[in-house]
């Protein structure tokens, strides 16, 4: 049998600690005031392991963007 895979999506972090929680202003860095933004893909987010994949979620990114983009491979 085999195994489904699920598709990558796009996040938006902070640029300084590279989290969604920051730019989400849950949990900010000493650096959010001076940060911008940067776009990472949730499966590079999984492997820098810098906060729990539940703060970059498909469903909270649904609940709180009003959107998930996929990433084309």
């Amino acid at each position: 049998m085999k195994k489904k895979t699920r598709k990558d999506y796009w996040v938006t972090v902070c640029d300084k600690c590279l989290r969604a929680s920051c730019w989400h202003g849950e949990f900010v860095c000493d650096e959010s005031h001076v940060a911008g933004t940067a776009e990472k893909k949730a499966s590079e987010l999984k492997k820098l392991n810098r906060e729990h994949p539940s703060w970059f979620s498909a469903k909270r990114l649904l609940e709180g963007c009003g959107e998930v983009r996929c990433c084309e491979d």
